[in-house]
């Protein structure tokens, strides 16, 4: 899978220093998925929460930070929307 937006995801890192180990190891396993749809993607993990507008959001560092991404799974494309701490996922709308 190609990643885009890993420069949103380190400047993030630099705020939140211990978002950087969490984002280091999922943004790894993105670049080597090979998901062909959703249920693969579950497969992985299994408390990605898909949206109705199309975002697939990722827990991270036992849920304290959100990722929030679009994926393509036809184009192998993911693109990296935002990153946010839960407070402020808590006040977003996807």
């Amino acid at each position: 899978m190609t990643v885009y937006g890993t420069a949103l995801a380190e400047r993030f890192a630099r705020k939140h220093p211990d978002a950087r180990k969490p984002l280091s190891r999922l943004l790894d396993v993105f670049t080597h998925a090979k998901w062909r749809h959703l249920a693969d993607l579950k497969a992985d993990f299994a408390s990605a929460d898909y949206t109705a507008s199309g975002v697939t959001l990722f827990n991270l560092g036992g849920n304290k930070y959100r990722l929030a991404t679009v994926i393509d799974f036809n184009k192998q494309e993911l693109f990296i929307d935002s990153v946010m701490t839960h407070e402020q996922y808590d006040r977003e709308t996807f």
